[in-house]
């Protein structure tokens, strides 16, 4: 549910550091400028620090910062108990660009944002059998989860079940669960159908089915698990587009909403004029 967000006084801004480790400086993933945001704080009697999420939550922010998505999932990750501001180019995910995030700080922080309450899955793995891991895999992504063949085109076959239920076993290169963000980013190039913020379930799509005609699924984002049931090279597990663990065949995967991040909106009118 929206709900206004106001910051009394003396706010701690917490910059999330860039994530990437590339070069590329496009309009997602460049870093934010701290310089550029000094008028807004000084006339907020503010503050600003920067640091990695768990460095930030630690120093007691009032709000978060952060650039693209790798950055928005580290963020959802950490789990925080303070709203995010989004900045750059985020799909499914309602951001302002770096030209107008003085304002939109400036917005934020005299109370003109709203907080929009994005869904985070938790996942866990289940090993086949009676084999033991050596660490319980648990993770959060804010994204989408998937699983993945490490060679295309190979013989492999997952299975999907909702609430106990089997919903299908397909024959791809992988299968992806995508939030309603999730929907609007990598999902989306596979043909997951787009979902809206207000509904509580998730799209899940075959990667590269060997089957001309396949179906996806919009699915409660409740006791989802997904199963590999054949394979003929190595299936990974990737949360946000990043490698979590290899699966084994009968292993079982799975996911559920674990919480929301808090993402602050901006409306229109606070950033004319910039």
């Amino acid at each position: 549910m929206d709900a206004a967000w106001f910051e009394a006084e003396q706010p701690v801004v917490g910059i999330v550091e860039r994530t990437r480790t590339d070069d590329s400086d496009d309009a997602g993933t460049r870093p934010i400028r701290v310089d550029a945001l000094e008028a807004t704080l000084n006339d907020a009697d503010g503050d600003a620090v920067r640091g990695d999420p768990e460095d930030l939550l630690a120093a007691a922010p009032s709000l978060l910062v952060a650039a693209g998505e790798q950055a928005l999932s580290a963020i959802a990750r950490a789990d925080p108990n303070v709203p995010v501001l989004p900045v750059g180019d985020v799909p499914g995910i309602d951001a302002v660009d770096h030209d107008v995030l003085p304002a939109a700080l400036e917005a934020a922080l005299a109370g003109e944002a709203t907080i929009r309450q994005r869904s985070v899955l938790g996942l866990t793995v289940e090993p086949a059998g009676s084999k033991v891991l050596d660490d319980e895999v648990r993770e959060r992504a804010l994204f989408d989860v998937a699983l993945v063949t490490e060679e295309p085109a190979q013989i492999s076959e997952y299975g999907v079940s909702s609430r106990g239920e089997s919903v299908a076993t397909v024959r791809a290169d992988g299968v992806v669960v995508a939030t309603s963000a999730g929907s609007h980013g990598y999902a989306s190039a596979v043909d997951a159908p787009h979902l809206s913020a207000s509904v509580d379930a998730v799209a899940v799509t075959p990667i590269a089915p060997f089957v001309v005609q396949t179906r996806q699924w919009v699915l409660p984002e409740d006791s989802l698990a997904l199963t590999v049931e054949r394979n003929e090279t190595v299936v990974t597990l990737v949360a946000d587009d990043r490698p979590v663990c290899t699966v084994d065949v009968d292993s079982r995967v799975e996911i559920a909403v674990d919480g929301s991040l808090s993402v602050l909106s901006v409306p229109d009118a606070s950033l004319e004029g910039e």
